[in-house]
């Protein structure tokens, strides 16, 4: 594969908060390659960021391609990983030094600082991971509810046997 484009986005509800990832990976055609939408835990903004650039370099390479271009609506993450700005954090230092020695095992690649319009695919898969981590949370509470409901009318005895069978179904 010859050239390959990874768009990345890190986004924290909050700053420091819960935060989320999205990479867009696309050849040189347009044709979606991988994509990653998840959470990652509670984070500022650059670490989010920085974490979204460390993902997609994974993805790139295990793709081997030739040459990657990194896309990140994240000034400062650009410009650290570029060595035009010093990192001065060091959290973020640890975080910059994994992405350079990622870096180091693609034979060509470079980091753009891109507007937020042109980044929007890779922020809309980071915002995807909240919508999907709340649609999981409303169902596990809907089965919470039912599954009181079930149990209400059960005796004591009843309820045991049901404790006992529901713990020899965890692995």
């Amino acid at each position: 594969m010859r050239k390959i484009f990874v768009n990345v986005d890190g986004s924290s509800h909050g700053n420091p908060g819960e935060s989320a990832i999205g990479v867009l990976v696309t050849d040189d055609k347009g044709q979606v390659l991988d994509q990653v939408s998840k959470l990652i835990g509670r984070a500022t903004n650059n670490v989010a960021e920085y974490k979204a650039l460390l993902e997609g370099i994974r993805l790139a390479i295990e793709l081997s391609p030739d040459e990657a271009v990194f896309l990140t609506d994240n000034q400062l993450v650009a410009n650290q990983v570029n060595g035009f700005y010093k990192v001065r954090e060091p959290h973020l230092e640890l975080l910059n030094r994994n992405a350079l020695d990622l870096l180091a095992r693609l034979p060509r690649w470079r980091v753009n600082f891109v507007e937020g319009e042109i980044n929007h695919a890779a922020h809309r898969l980071a915002e995807q991971a909240f919508r999907e981590r709340t649609r999981q949370e409303r169902e596990r509470n809907d089965l919470l509810r039912e599954i009181g409901h079930l149990l209400d009318g059960l005796s004591v005895d009843d309820l045991r046997r049901l404790a006992a069978h529901v713990r020899s179904l965890r692995p």
